[in-house]
């Protein structure tokens, strides 16, 4: 997601790779190139890329590669990009129709990003206020082994005094080839920023399209319209943090790749296999020449649900990858 810490995330995971053979982060590679480099375990590629519709999935394989993606509060995407681009309530490039477009397409992004097959989630809130914990997060998702020194050593180099230094270091060049820097990269970092920047109509425009979705991630929303579209969700989750749960907290940054869930297919298939099985049963009575298709169809559909259940909790092998 746009502006909500991605550069952080690649400055982290640089340092944390530093010196692997292979390592390689060229500016502007095509997304056409990532297949190649996910495919070849010699080819450490480094990319840093940014969702935009249209972009081709194929681009983007589920495996031999991993994702690291950063989201953060869809309003405050918005306001900070208006920032950037020093963009006053009268710009004609702003307003209620821009805003919507943007949140729509960080939105559309966020479900592409978190259906790779390996990807790390990181929320802005929280990893910019917790260096350390990103370090320790990112290097456990990578398995990379660091030690307590080296986790200092990485968040201090990536501090918001050293991210702001490197801003004016590359105020005339515009960007660091290396580390991602631009010369307008930092506007304003604070979590609700959005509320010194939206106007009322942008604030009620990302709402209305957003709401579900910033309530879903514990952002809560403001504008009647953001209220009353997300009213029975709000009731839900007030019901469900005030029942009792055994089921353990969530953690602040995951560590274990997402994967996608192929065992969806398993249940469906052993079902089938039952089903079959009883149909071969029948047969052996009313048609004993038609008997043995059933079965094998039965046997067919039980390998194929046991090896997809089998599957459940099984890690890749580590390569690193973005």
């Amino acid at each position: 997601m746009h502006r909500s810490g991605s550069t952080l995330v690649w400055q982290v995971t640089r340092q944390l790779l530093d010196g692997r053979p292979g390592l390689r982060n060229p500016h502007g590679i095509p997304s056409s190139d990532f297949p190649a480099a996910a495919a070849d375990p010699e080819d450490l590629l480094l990319a840093k890329i940014h969702y935009r519709h249209g972009l081709p999935e194929d681009d983007f394989p589920q495996e031999g590669a991993y994702y690291l993606y950063t989201y953060r509060d869809v309003r405050d995407v918005v306001a900070s990009l208006f920032r950037k681009a020093r963009l006053k309530e009268d710009s004609p490039r702003r307003g209620p129709a821009t805003s919507r477009t943007i949140a729509r397409r960080e939105i559309h992004g966020d479900g592409f990003w978190l259906q790779r097959g390996s990807v790390w989630a990181g929320r802005y809130e929280e990893i910019q206020g917790d260096l350390p914990g990103l370090v320790r997060s990112l290097a456990a998702f990578l398995h990379v082994d660091v030690t307590d020194e080296r986790v200092t050593e990485i968040a201090e180099f990536v501090t918001l005094e050293q991210q702001q230094e490197r801003v004016w270091q590359w105020r005339n060049e515009g960007v660091d080839p290396d580390l991602r820097v631009t010369a307008n990269h930092i506007t304003d970092g604070r979590a609700g920023a959005w509320r010194d920047t939206l106007t009322t109509d942008e604030l009620e425009a990302i709402e209305d399209l957003s709401a579900r979705w910033l309530v879903e991630r514990d952002y809560p929303v403001e504008t009647p319209f953001g209220l009353r579209k997300t009213a029975s969700l709000r009731k839900e989750r007030r019901h469900a943090r005030s029942t009792p749960s055994a089921l353990p907290q969530p953690v602040p940054f995951p560590t274990e790749p997402r994967r996608r869930s192929r065992q969806r297919w398993a249940t469906p298939l052993l079902v089938a296999a039952a089903i079959l099985a009883l149909l071969g049963i029948l047969a052996a009575f009313t048609a004993p020449a038609a008997s043995p298709l059933p079965w094998i169809l039965a046997l067919g559909c039980a390998a194929a649900g046991g090896y997809l259940r089998g599957r459940r909790g099984r890690a890749l092998a580590p390569r690193w990858r973005r």
